[in-house]
C-alpha cells in the first residue's frame, strides 16, 4: 500500500456544513463528471454549462444544502440538480428537498428578473433530486414524498433517487466507497491519524477518489480529524447519557415501583407471606398463645380464690410485679 505524508494539522478552519463531498463537489469538473453519471446520454455538456447553486447560509437557521446546480443548454437552464450525502438515513429527507427547490426556485426568479406574480407562465429549469447514501441500511431506488408523509393520496409529491453502489465508474460511487473505507478502518484503528491514514492509502490504492486526495490530501485529513473526534464526543456523550439516564431512571423508576410494587407485591406477597408467615408465625404463635393461655388459666383460678397472685406469679415464673402487668390482677 503506498505510504502517504500526513500531519495531524487542525488549522483549516471548516463551517458546520463542510465536509468532503461538499469540498469534493467546489470543483465543476466534479460537478460534471457528476452530472454526466446521472445523464450518460447527454455528451455535449461542458463546465461552462454548468452552474452551482447550492444554498449557502450565515445565519445558522437559514437553508441550505449539500450540493445544488444547474445546467444550461445553449445558455438556457434546463435541469436544476439538488443532491444530498446522507450517512444517517433520515425520513425527512423528501420534505427537506421541497425545501431546497423553493428556496433554490426563489432565487432562479430574482436571478432570471423573473416573478410568480406576473399573468404569464415563468420559465422554470427541470428539478432533479438525489441523495448519495453511504450508510448500510438496504434503500429502495426512490422514495416519495407523498407515499411517505401521505400513503400517497395527496396532490403534492417529491421523488428522489437513492445513490447506495460504490464503486470506480461513478464519481458518486468512488465517494460511497471512500465513506465505507473510512467508517470501516475507523472500526480498526482508534488513533485518528492512523485511521486516515489507512483509509487515504485504500483509496488510493482502488482509484476511488484518487486526482482529489492527491489534489487536497491534508485537506481532507484535516476534514476527517474533525469527524473522528466529533463521532467520539458523540459516543462519549451517548454513554455519559445513558449513565446519567440510569440514575435519573433508578429513581424515577423506584418512586414510581413503589406504588405499582405494592399493589403487585401484596398480592404475590400475600401468598408468599402466608405459607411463610404460617410456617414462621406458628411456632411463635404457639409459644404466645400457651403463654396467653397459661396466663389466663391462673387468671381465673385467682379470681375463683383457688390461687393467691403470688402463687400464680410463682406457677407462670413471673414476678409478682410481671405477673400484675400481663394480666392486670393487684395482689390484695
Amino acid at each position: 500500500m503506498p505510504e502517504t505524508e500526513l500531519t495531524d494539522s487542525r488549522t483549516t478552519k471548516h463551517k458546520t456544513k463542510d465536509s468532503v463531498f461538499s469540498r469534493l463537489f467546489t470543483d465543476p469538473k466534479n460537478i460534471l463528471q457528476l452530472y454526466k453519471d446521472l445523464h450518460p446520454e447527454d455528451t455535449s455538456t461542458t463546465v461552462d454549462d454548468i452552474q452551482p447553486e447550492t444554498l449557502e447560509t450565515v445565519l445558522v437557521n437559514d437553508i441550505y444544502n449539500d450540493l445544488g446546480f444547474i445546467v444550461k443548454d445553449n445558455e438556457n437552464p434546463k435541469y436544476i440538480l439538488l443532491i444530498e450525502a446522507q450517512s444517517i438515513w433520515t425520513e425527512n429527507i423528501t420534505l427537506r428537498m421541497l425545501f431546497y427547490v423553493t428556496e433554490t426556485y426563489r432565487r432562479f426568479l430574482k436571478a432570471s428578473k423573473q416573478s410568480e406574480h406576473i399573468s404569464r407562465k415563468v420559465y422554470l429549469p427541470k428539478p432533479e433530486f438525489y441523495v448519495v447514501y453511504t450508510g448500510n441500511r438496504v434503500m429502495p431506488e426512490e422514495v416519495s414524498l407523498n407515499k411517505t408523509y401521505f400513503d400517497g393520496t395527496a396532490p403534492l409529491d417529491i421523488k428522489v433517487k437513492v445513490l447506495t453502489a460504490p464503486g470506480t465508474n461513478t464519481i458518486y460511487g468512488q465517494y460511497i466507497a471512500f465513506s465505507k473505507i473510512y467508517d470501516q478502518q475507523r472500526k480498526i484503528y482508534s488513533n485518528t491519524l492512523d485511521c486516515i491514514k489507512e483509509t487515504i492509502g485504500i483509496c488510493l490504492e482502488k482509484g476511488f477518489l484518487s486526482d482529489f486526495l492527491n489534489a487536497h490530501k491534508q485537506e481532507v485529513v484535516t476534514m476527517l480529524s474533525e469527524l473522528f473526534d466529533e463521532k467520539a464526543l458523540r459516543e462519549q456523550y451517548d454513554i455519559a447519557l445513558m449513565t446519567e439516564s440510569e440514575a435519573r431512571g433508578r429513581a424515577i423508576g423506584e418512586a414510581a415501583g413503589e406504588a405499582r410494587g405494592r399493589a403487585i407485591g401484596e398480592a404475590a406477597g400475600e401468598a408468599r407471606g402466608r405459607a411463610i408467615g404460617e410456617a414462621a408465625g406458628e411456632a411463635r404463635g404457639k409459644a404466645k398463645g400457651e403463654e396467653n393461655g397459661f396466663l389466663k388459666a391462673l387468671t381465673g383460678l385467682v379470681k375463683k380464690g383457688i390461687l393467691t397472685v403470688s402463687q400464680a406469679a410463682e406457677e407462670a415464673n413471673l414476678s409478682i410485679a410481671e405477673f400484675e402487668t400481663k394480666t392486670g390482677i393487684k395482689a390484695t
